[in-house]
Parts: structure tokens; sequence; C-alpha cells
């Protein structure tokens, strides 16, 4: 047995606090030291070929050239990128990430971009433009998600409000950043807490180490929504805002958001909903019929919501939707300032300077959606998604875990995930590898909508899970990162070895 053999089977019975001190202790040993930088040199070595493609084949820049490039050059060389990268997405071998993905959709939104290009909603006076679109955004999905049931209940002629972001994490960053501000001005609060489950995003965990906001992680029961006893057990005098996901990303549950959100209302604590990947699919879904739980303003506990315009809004890359039940907290969101040499300023997310043209593309593309367009949609989404996890349970080594929708995550009790993962991988597909339990999940988009799409993947699956059985010790590329990561009791030498990765990225 080696000494990160020992580290693993003889220490993992430690509590967490127990298990940080020895991990730090166990840093300064050289032997220890040598050990785990030599599985990282190892894991990066492998990954860097996979990572950088284009090292050998275009020219790199690692300072700028003395002469610039021809444009018809460089629109040449990046249209050879594009090519070669489309085919995979374009073909619907890949989980989310291009959720509409149609070309003709595609050259409206670029064509609408392109008029806009050089629009900044920091100068609303130069393009108000701007203003009326974000403003409409905001409005449109606060309608789509419980606004006018919300102004009933509370009396207002329009309470639901928000402001348009640049993605799902800042999103939920602003949220938990608005309901800290809130708490120490309105309720006195110094050591602020939030109470999520532990399948809630990992934005929520950025936001607590950004805002110094303590997590509570709560458990999930057998379905994977959250534990509601854990829930109102971690409420205190200290918890600013409890967070349920619809759904949550892993495993494409819904947490049982009507239950939590009353157990917030009636300790005077806000609830946000987590709708970054539904928000745009559940409420045509409940239109159409399926079972879907409350989860939006409609229900009187809910206080906030984040919901992504880029993900089933079929927007752009680079625009989410944060919304709050009245303007009142809403107003903890922004920045202000009045003392500055340069003169007032203000904004209302945490960037000054955005680009106008993301928000002019997201506008323009749910005016021309509409409705029925997200109906029609929805309909495909869920209809491909029902077919796809009844493929996966008709194979007896796989389960799909829970109840999704249209995020099928599916584990094995007799083979390893991973390696699966892997075999997939060789066959083009981009799934996501998930962990505690160790599970992959495929995000359903009107990508795999297209005929052939869900047959091909099942099939492949199918092949997958015989190629595994028939060869158990087969090492595979992810396989052996997501074991070392499940087993090592230290999460920091993991989160040093993902640290490590995005340095990788940015190396020329």
């Amino acid at each position: 047995m080696d000494l990160m053999d020992f580290v693993q089977t003889r220490l993992s019975w430690l509590p967490p606090r127990a298990t940080a001190v020895l991990e730090c202790w166990l840093k300064t040993i050289p032997a220890v030291r040598r050990e785990i930088e030599g599985q990282y040199d190892d894991i990066m070595a492998g990954l860097e070929g996979s990572l950088k493609p284009y090292r050998d084949e275009f020219t790199s820049y690692a300072q700028l050239p003395r002469i610039g490039q021809a444009r018809g050059e460089i629109l040449d060389e990046m249209a050879d990128f594009l090519q070669r990268e489309a085919s995979c997405w374009k073909d619907g071998y890949v989980s989310g990430a291009v959720y509409h993905g149609d070309q003709e959709h595609i050259d409206f939104l670029n064509e609408v971009y392109a008029l806009f290009s050089q629009t900044n909603p920091l100068h609303s006076d130069i393009w108000p433009s701007i203003t009326k679109f974000e403003a409409e955004i905001v409005a449109m999905t606060a309608s789509m998600l419980g606004a006018g049931a919300s102004n009933e209940q509370d009396g207002e002629e329009e309470p639901v409000c928000g402001t348009v972001t640049s993605g799902g994490t800042e999103s939920i960053l602003l949220a938990m950043k608005t309901y800290r501000d809130y708490a120490l001005q309105e309720r006195h609060i110094t050591h602020p807490e939030m109470v999520a489950p532990v399948t809630a995003h990992a934005a929520f965990e950025k936001a607590s180490q950004y805002f110094k906001i303590k997590m509570a992680r709560v458990s999930v029961d057998g379905e994977f929504r959250a534990d509601l006893g854990a829930v109102e057990k971690a409420i205190n005098r200290n918890t600013i805002v409890v967070v349920g996901s619809a759904p949550q990303f892993p495993h494409g549950v819904i947490d049982p958001i009507q239950a939590m959100s009353e157990l917030a209302r009636k300790r005077g604590v806000g609830f946000h909903t987590d709708a970054c990947l539904g928000g745009f699919v559940l409420p045509w879904a409940e239109r159409l019929g399926y079972d879907v739980p409350p989860f939006d303003f409609r229900l009187e506990g809910v206080t906030s919501m984040s919901a992504d315009t880029h993900k089933y809004g079929y927007a752009a890359k680079g625009t989410s939707v944060v919304l709050y039940r009245r303007p009142e907290l809403r107003r903890y969101q922004y920045y202000a300032t009045a003392d500055w040499p340069g003169g007032l300023y203000f904004s209302p997310t945490f960037a000054g300077s955005r680009p106008g043209a993301l928000s002019a593309a997201c506008w323009a593309a749910m005016v021309s959606i509409g409705e029925d367009g997200y109906l029609q949609a929805t309909r495909k989404i869920l209809e491909t998604g029902a077919k796809i996890r009844q493929g996966i349970e008709s194979l007896p080594e796989l389960k799909v875990l829970g109840n999704p929708l249209w995020v099928i995550a599916f584990a094995s009790e007799a083979l390893n995930i991973y390696k699966i993962m892997d075999y997939m991988s060789a066959r083009n597909w981009s799934l996501n590898g998930l962990q505690k339990p160790p599970a992959v999940h495929l995000c359903i988009t009107l990508r795999h909508t297209k005929p052939g799409v869900a047959e091909r993947f099942l099939e492949d699956l199918s092949a997958a899970v015989e190629h595994v059985r028939s060869h158990p010790d087969e090492e595979g590329e992810m396989a052996p990162i997501y074991g070392m990561a499940g087993s090592l009791p230290f999460r920091g030498v993991v989160s040093e070895m993902l640290k490590r990765y995005l340095d990788l990225l940015y190396r020329v």
C-alpha cells in the first residue's frame, strides 16, 4: 500500500474539521507533497493534449504581433475553429450547452447582435432602446413566473421586479448579496447564513465565499429532493435566505418549494427559487399537463427567483434574469455612489459597462418565439426526455435517479459509471459527470429532439454498458479523475487539482 492509498483508506473516517487540519499538516511532509504533486502532474499531462488541440497547427500569440494579421486571414482561421467544433453540438452529442442551435435562429440573433454591437446599458441616455429591451425582458419573465398571482396576493399593481444579468451565476450571486445587505440593514444580522440543499448549484457556495455568508448545507431524501426536516432544523436567527431548486442541476428534480418557502415565510426569512434551468420549461410543461409542483411567485413565501434566458429562453449566451417579489428588496442589489470625483455613478448589477447587444438579442429571441413557440419546444423536449428515460430504465445495469422530466441522471451499482461516460465520450458524446453518488446526466435540449438522436444515444449507451461489463479493468480518461475525486478524504487536494486545470486553460 502506497502513501496515498494509506491516506484514502485509513483516514476517511475523520470528521470534516479534523480532516482539514490533518490535510494541512500532511502537506508539510515532503513525501506526501511529492506524492500529491506527482498525481497532479500525471493528470494534467494527460489532459493537456485534449485541451490544447490547436497548439501545433495554428500560430500561438504570447505577445502582440509586430504587424497585424490581415482580417480575411483571421476570419478564415476563426471559421476553421468553429467548423471543427460545431459538429458535436449541432448533431446533438452535447448535454446542455447549446439549447436551441437551429441555424436560422442563430443567424437571426447574430443579425440583431450586429445591429446593437456598440451599445452599452451603462449609458442609458445614449441607448434608451436597451433600457426598453431589458425592462421588457424582466416583465415578460416575471409574468411567466407567476407575477400576476403575486400582484393579487400583495394587492399591489406591479410588485415583482428584477434585472437582466450576465448568467445564472451572476443572478444567484446578486440575490444572495441582496439578502445579506437587506438583513444587515433591516434585521441587524451581522453573521448571515443561508440554508441550501447539497444539490443546490455551486454558485450558492461561490456566493457564500464571496460575501461571507455561512452556508448550512442540508441533506436530500431518497428522491434527491431537499429534506424538509433538515431545512426546518437549519433555520435560525441568523438565517437570511432559504434556497430551493426548480429543478436542481445534478438530477433534474424539483425541491419541495411550496413547503420550503412556507417554512421560510413563517420564520420571516427570504426564499429564493433557483429556476435557472427550469424557468423557461416548467411554466410550459404545466400548461401541457405535466405534473409540475408550485415553484414560483404564486407561492407567498417565494421572495426571489433566478431564470436563465440563455438556456431554454433560447437567447444568446450571456443573459439571465433575477427577480424580486418587491422593489424594496431589489434596491439592496443596486450600487450607487454620490461622492466620487468622476460624477454620480450607479449600476444595477456587478458590471459597469455591459454588452447591450446581448440584451437586444435576448429580447428579440423572446418576442420572436412567443408563448406558442415555447410551448412547442417544451413539448418536444419533454417527449424526448420520456423516451430517453424509458430507454435507460430498460438497461438492467443502470438506474435513473429521482423522478426527472428532461435532465436525466443515471447511476450503476454493477459497473463503473465513469467508465461508461468515457466510452460515450469516445463516441463524441459530451455528458456531465456527477458525484455523491457517482452518476452521469444528459440535459436534453432541442438538439436532442432531432430525428434519430435519442435512438443513437440509447444505442451507444447500450454498447457502453456491454463494453464496460466485458472490460472492467480498462482505465479510460475521466474515470481515474472522478475516482480519485470521490475517494480522497481531502477535498483540498481535489480543489487544487481543479485550480491547476484552470491554470492549464490559460497556458499558451
